[in-house]
């Protein structure tokens, strides 16, 4: 579509110029019936001026007509020409019945007994205008007693007439067009400032940056009893409103990262600890039995164990949370497997038992770090869910251009509330009680392009969320 399409108009244009647009048309309506009706009373002025010129000159012929008297006939005629001036009659011819000529105005070019004009003979009784001609032929029979005596017929001058008419028509035409652009004009004028807060509103949502509504200056605010002012001090509360819940959001988020960083540091810490009595007592075999190359050997071994399970327990731990250090890396069977030592002490404080899946092989082309959270918050929140010696299933296994991660867990069932956050349209923490770790993994899974199915067992025990995530072409050939 075009960027000059009236579609793309702003409404603040559209709506003045669709009120200009049928004040026009009102105003041309309003013309043509005015107009109409000048036509009809000039039709009936220049009938009306016609019948009287007829209706004397009937009166004045009719006894001559009846004697046949030429001569007084022809006076009758000179005498109502030079009184009846309105008319203009440029010839008037009197004829008996039989079509024969009387009297005219000019004897030598309609001598007495020669044929009237065809044309006056013709002519309607009601005179008329008719269409744009100079001259039009009028008629008055005459009759004594219904015996018909004959006629008058006259070629009247009607460029006065028609001048007269021309001059009324484009005075008014005038009028009504400088009246129309005047009313036009001001009906644009008054729609447009009538739409001058709704174009004020649209132009701040327009330049709002980063969700962010501008409030309107105090100062440029309209009194409070008006629709305008209360129109936008309306806008105000909602942009105050909208900040308000922005920061609410992120002050939200930031205790929700704290809290949960604080349950992975101490569970971090937990598993760092189990080793560490071992490590100690490695350490005391080897001050007391050095000498014994047999324990020495056994000793060494046990630290080694220790220090690979500290710094599993540390790498999994640095893998997720350093997002944003590096570029990301594809999926590999370890990420997968670093979950556990980050889950098991939550697990086992909770007597749950951990059922690992973990059919991954090689690299996969999508976000290890990305995955990797989303994976943990669903682990951790399916930990808190069950009930204490249930049991909390990982299965992640590649399908055809996706990978496929599911949770399992057997809590009492996932909340409506819970359920739109991850898989609702525009789905945001709205409530402080549900966490911020569903938001986190519908985010992340949107950011990834991912689907997200939730399904509660029929008795309303336990909840499995199964995720979806694309391969892309472009991420799989950075990993190989």
């Amino acid at each position: 579509m075009s960027a000059l399409s009236p579609a793309r108009w702003p409404t603040s244009v559209k709506v003045p110029l669709l009120v200009a647009f049928l004040m026009v048309m009102v105003s041309a309506g309003v013309s043509k019936a005015v107009l109409w009706r000048l036509d009809t009373a000039h039709e009936a002025h220049f009938r009306d001026v016609a019948e009287a010129f007829l209706e004397g000159l009937a009166t004045a012929l009719q006894p001559h007509v009846i004697r046949r008297d030429p001569w007084e006939a022809y006076d009758a005629v000179e005498r109502a020409l030079a009184r009846y001036g309105t008319v203009r009659a440029e010839l008037v011819v009197v004829s008996l019945a039989d079509g024969s000529v009387l009297a005219a105005s000019a004897p030598l070019e309609h001598p007495i007994g020669s044929a009237s004009p065809p044309e006056g003979l013709a002519a309607p009784e009601r005179p008329a205008l008719g269409s744009a001609v100079e001259q039009v032929w009028i008629r008055r029979d005459l009759v004594e007693a219904g015996i018909p005596l004959g006629s008058i017929v006259a070629r009247v001058d009607v460029a006065r007439f028609r001048a007269e008419h021309a001059a009324t028509f484009w005075a008014l035409l005038g009028f009504n067009a400088v009246l129309t652009a005047l009313l036009a004009l001001l009906g644009f004028v008054l729609a447009r400032r009538a739409l001058r807060p709704l174009a004020r509103v649209a132009d701040l949502l327009g330049n709002a940056s980063g969700g962010r509504l501008l409030p309107i200056p105090e100062a440029e605010l309209p009194p409070a009893d008006t629709e305008e002012g209360r129109a936008f001090r309306s806008y105000n509360a909602a942009a105050a409103a909208i900040d308000e819940r922005a920061a609410l959001l992120a002050r939200l988020a930031a205790e929700e990262r704290a809290a949960t960083i604080g349950r992975y540091a101490s569970a971090m810490a937990h598993e760092v600890n189990n080793p560490l009595g071992g490590l100690f007592n490695a350490v005391r075999m080897i001050q007391r039995h050095g000498e014994d190359r047999e324990r020495r050997e056994r000793a060494a071994q046990l630290i080694e164990r220790g220090l690979e399970s500290i710094r599993a327990v540390v790498r999994a731990s640095l893998v997720l949370w350093r997002e944003g250090a590096e570029p990301a890396s594809a999926l590999t069977r370890e990420d997968i497997e670093d979950l556990r030592h980050l889950v098991a002490s939550e697990a086992e404080r909770r007597t749950l038992a951990l059922v690992w899946e973990n059919d991954v092989a090689g690299a996969v082309a999508v976000d290890a770090q990305r995955v990797r959270q989303i994976a943990l918050n669903l682990l951790i929140n399916a930990c808190a869910a069950s009930p204490p010696g249930g049991t909390v299933r990982l299965a992640v296994s590649l399908e055809s251009e996706a990978l496929a991660l599911a949770v399992v867990d057997e809590g009492p069932g996932l909340p409506d509330a819970c359920r739109e956050t991850l898989t609702g349209a525009g789905a945001s923490p709205a409530r402080p009680a549900q966490g911020l770790g569903l938001w986190t993994v519908a985010r992340l899974v949107a950011e990834l392009d991912g689907t997200i199915d939730v399904t509660t067992s029929g008795s309303g025990r336990g909840t499995a969320i199964a995720i979806r995530i694309p391969i892309r072409a472009e991420e799989a050939r950075n990993a190989a």
